[in-house]
């Protein structure tokens, strides 16, 4: 069985502005979780001071109408902190055809 997720994908000054706290906050009342949570960047010395932007992968887990809900203050999150967010909802994926 594939276990329901969307991975969702974010670029921005991750690390600056204390994205992943922000985004526990965000989502800690919806009934979804964050796995396989990984943060990139260039290079140590150009990833800081908002020189230039990271990059924040991760799956959100859970039922489809609550990973809805959670999108829905990802995105918000990401319009606030200016970041750009990517979502794959592998549920359409993995539909048989």
């Amino acid at each position: 069985m594939i276990e329901p997720k969307t991975e969702i994908i974010m670029v921005g000054h991750i690390l600056e502005k204390g994205i992943v706290f922000k985004l526990y906050e965000a989502i800690k009342d919806i009934d979804v979780d964050v796995k396989h949570c990984e943060i990139s960047f260039t290079t140590l010395k150009d990833g800081i001071e908002e020189k230039k932007p990271s990059t924040m992968r991760f799956y959100l887990i859970g039922p489809k109408e609550e990973r809805d809900k959670a999108l829905k203050k990802i995105e918000e999150l990401a319009q606030e902190t200016g970041c750009g967010v990517q979502r794959v909802d592998y549920d359409k994926l993995w539909v048989k055809t």
